[in-house]
């Protein structure tokens, strides 16, 4: 609390002090008092007032001060009624409790939307293993009995199966941290089983894809790592142009760390769009051609990122490429190796 706030707010008390001391020396003059008589009187007032706001001021001060520090430095600042003291002035305590009372309900409504949102993600997350049965069925009746007609359902089952990898993920977004597990993980085998996984969809699509140069090895979660890239190659196929889709994939080694860029030949990004790529439900031009955007994809794909430790940016060129670069910086511990 500073000083200019305090004065303001006592700024009726001090103006009323200021016209009765003007008023008192008007009378003390007309009633014979010279100037001296007067600005003792006035100075005495002065002092009396000054020795009332002083302590007044340092102790508001001390204590809101504390007060606004216990706040900064809780992570749930709707408990700080739970730690705060109650102030010593009668009109204060009525706040306080007033505030004690507000934050209780904040809190008990909070642990309400909690306690809803883990029953709702346990639902998400059972579910999702169930469907994942009759999903895998169809796909092994389909790989049994290929015809034309089932590798066209295997495919549908194969974006299915993406999608419902989708909701899961995002399901357990807030509590990601206690579903990895980082170790070595080779990027030519991460990169090779999310192709295996969308190997109908790619063929359906005619897309050929490079992967000679994706020999390098990493520290992370290769669940997670893997359902990364499987968000950018569905999106390299989602946002391809009439004629045939290339798929370069490529690692390169770096003092710093390894990056792994996913290039494709397709429609590109828009400059001015770039940068919101990663916005939750941002489509940009290129999902109003394209229906099924969703604008989930990669705003999942940055946030696992943050989790992980990794860098994404993407580059591109509106009609040519668009590429997806992720970066695995290197820590103290693997330097030292």
């Amino acid at each position: 609390m500073r000083l200019k706030e305090y004065l303001t707010d006592r700024s009726g008390a001090l103006l009323l002090n200021a016209a009765c001391m003007f008023g008192l020396s008007i009378f003390l003059y007309l009633i014979g008092n010279g100037i001296g008589e007067i600005a003792i009187t006035i100075l005495c007032w002065l002092t009396i007032l000054f020795f009332y706001f002083l302590p007044d001021y340092r102790y508001r001060k001390k204590y809101y001060d504390e007060l606004v520090s216990l706040a900064d430095t809780l992570d749930k600042k709707y408990l700080t009624g739970e730690i705060a003291k109650m102030p010593v002035s009668k009109e204060g305590g009525i706040y306080f409790r007033i505030m004690k009372k507000a934050m209780k309900s904040m809190a008990d409504e909070v642990s309400q939307a909690q306690r809803e949102n883990e029953e709702y993600r346990d639902f998400i997350e059972k579910w999702i293993h169930e469907i994942k049965v009759p999903i895998t069925g169809a796909k092994l009746i389909c790989e049994n009995h290929k015809t034309d007609q089932s590798r066209k359902i295997l495919t549908q089952v194969e974006q299915i199966e993406t999608d419902v990898e989708r909701v899961l993920y995002y399901a357990r977004m807030g509590s990601v941290e206690k579903d990895y597990m980082i170790k070595e993980t080779q990027l030519h085998a991460a990169v090779q089983n999310v192709l295996a996984r969308n190997k109908q969809l790619l063929i359906s699509n005619r897309v050929l894809v490079n992967t000679e140069q994706v020999h390098a090895c990493v520290y992370t979660d290769q669940k997670w790592i893997e359902f990364i890239i499987n968000q950018v190659i569905i999106n390299c196929i989602k946002y391809r142009k009439e004629d045939s889709l290339q798929i370069d994939i490529m690692a390169n080694q770096a003092p710093q760390g390894v990056s792994l860029t996913i290039r494709d030949n397709g429609m590109g990004i828009k400059e001015s769009e770039q940068k919101r790529i990663f916005e939750k439900g941002f489509t940009g031009s290129n999902g109003r051609v394209n229906r099924n955007s969703t604008g989930i994809g990669m705003y999942l794909s940055r946030e696992l990122c943050k989790k992980l430790g990794i860098e994404i940016s993407v580059e591109s060129v509106l009609g040519e490429y668009t590429a997806v670069t992720l970066f695995f910086p290197k820590g103290d511990y693997l330097q030292r190796q």
